[in-house]
Order: structure tokens, then sequence, then C-alpha cells
């Protein structure tokens, strides 16, 4: 039987920002991130990965990926960014994934976050339909 962990520690007081600048002799320049746009980290790829990844015996294929092969041109220096990335899996975690299944994570995370609503396409694009 397992013991379930209770986690009773407190939680830490968020920091006045208006401390924060008064110390570091900072101002307010009114860029403000959104944290829900930001490039997908490697642990986010990994775990997409991780979920999507399945093998019958062959070479581990992303499920729901068409079997169609498509063609995306590349800026140059991206393939082998890609290649790295698939090393680094490789070695760190033992994930065996190729750099087109990676470009393909990537693509569909990013495609995933963008706001296509109708209205939203009106806005963007007005007289396009």
């Amino acid at each position: 039987m397992t013991k379930l962990i209770k986690d009773i520690s407190t939680t830490q007081k968020k920091i006045n920002d208006e401390l924060i600048q008064q110390a570091l002799g900072a101002k307010k320049i009114g860029i403000k991130i959104d944290t829900k746009k930001a490039p997908v980290s490697l642990f986010q790829l990994r775990q997409f990965l991780i979920e999507k990844l399945t093998s019958s015996g062959g070479r581990p294929r992303l499920e729901g990926a068409s079997k169609i092969r498509n063609k995306i041109p590349l800026l140059e220096g991206d393939w082998n960014k890609l290649q790295s990335i698939a090393e680094y899996y490789k070695k760190k975690d033992g994930i065996s994934v190729s750099p087109g299944q990676i470009a393909s994570a990537i693509v569909h995370s990013f495609i995933a976050g963008l706001d296509l609503s109708e209205e939203r396409r009106k806005d963007a694009f007005p007289g396009v339909k």
C-alpha cells in the first residue's frame, strides 16, 4: 500500500514589484509577457513526444500524424537545430525521435495556440473570407 504525501508547507509571499523597482533603480516600461505564448520548452516538447510517440516494433511514429510526407522549407540552420534536439532526447532520455517529428510537434504546439476563430479572422484579415 502506498502512502500519500501531503504538502503542508506554506506558500511564499508574492514579491512586491515596486520594491524591486526601487531596489534596482528600475522603472516600468509597459511591456507585459504573455506566458501562454512563450516558446515551447524542451520539457513541454519532451512530454508531448512521450505522449504521442508510439511504436509497433519499427521506428516510433507520431500518433495522429498523417502518412503523407509534407515538404516544409526551413530557414538555414533550422534542420541542424532539429537534429541536435533529436540527439539530445536520444542521449538524455532514450527517446528515439526524428528531426521531422520534432518539427511536427513544434508546429502543432504553435498552431494549437493560435486563435483562428471566425471572429478573430475577420478582425485580423478584413475582407478575406
